[in-house]
């Protein structure tokens, strides 16, 4: 087995940082279960590094060693460098982006679909636990604003934990352009704020719907606001100041799909 060189370990560290990711069109995937999910989706996987002595999963490792363009066996030290953790899981793999926009067309066509829509969520935490509760309730398709964090941030993917892979996602979206195509096409539009706004638990959601996530400190901004059909409250019955948006999307997709 070829080993691997500083050069490229180098480079596969400096897709840690957005503007590489950008430039390589590569990000970075941690752990043996998001892995696993990318290769049970069919993703293409670029680059596999792993640690001989940390290994979970000896057929998936087989597997990659068949199938990613390059796999090589590193020392625990070379791995813990480039993993964005505190102490890597073992395996790392480098994966092209993709883009979800072609995706998004066959949902448009069904005669009962979801579609979740964020405007503004700039914490990684809360987009990647989004995207795993998007996930957990069979939402068709997730659209995400140009001004939300990046989908590829190491974060945002680790908290996914493999639900990245599962469902359409379209990030740095023109969300005025995407909602007026929702309008066209005859969905009705939710959008989760706190004035003039209806108790979600009076609700009932058509069956096309499009549920729209605001930012966790300002809200759904104004301009987006104004697409909305009806604008949804959680109730609050304690003395919590408020929900972060990943909160606030469980509530609301547990109403939608009752």
């Amino acid at each position: 087995m070829t080993p691997i060189t500083k050069q490229q370990l180098a480079d596969i560290k400096l897709l840690l940082q957005k503007k590489h990711r950008e430039e390589a069109g590569k990000f970075i995937v941690e752990g043996w279960k998001s892995i696993q999910e990318a290769a049970n989706a069919g993703v293409d996987i670029d680059t596999v590094l792993y640690d001989e002595l940390r290994v979970e999963n000896k057929k998936l490792l087989s597997w990659l060693q068949d199938h990613a363009r390059r796999t090589y066996m590193v020392k625990s030290k070379e791995l813990d460098s480039i993993a964005d953790t505190v102490s890597a899981q073992g395996i790392v793999a480098v994966l092209p982006k993709f883009s979800g926009a072609k995706n998004i067309v066959p949902v448009f066509e069904k005669k009962s679909s979801l579609i979740v829509v964020l405007d503004g969520i700039n914490d990684p935490g809360n987009l990647g636990t989004i995207i795993r509760t998007c996930d957990w309730f069979g939402v068709d398709a997730l659209i995400i604003g140009k001004n939300s964090v990046e989908l590829y941030n190491p974060k945002v993917i680790r908290a996914t934990m493999g639900s990245i892979f599962h469902f359409p996602i379209d990030e740095d979206a023109d969300l005025k352009q995407f909602l007026t195509l929702c309008k066209k096409e005859r969905y009705i539009i939710y959008s989760t704020e706190l004035t003039d706004s209806k108790d979600i638990r009076t609700i009932s959601f058509s069956d096309r719907a499009v549920v729209v996530i605001g930012s966790e400190s300002h809200g759904v901004s104004n301009e987006i606001s104004s697409f909305a059909d009806q604008k949804v409250l959680i109730p609050q019955f304690g003395k919590a100041e408020s929900l972060n948006a990943a909160m606030a999307c469980s509530v609301i997709l547990s109403y939608v799909k009752l």
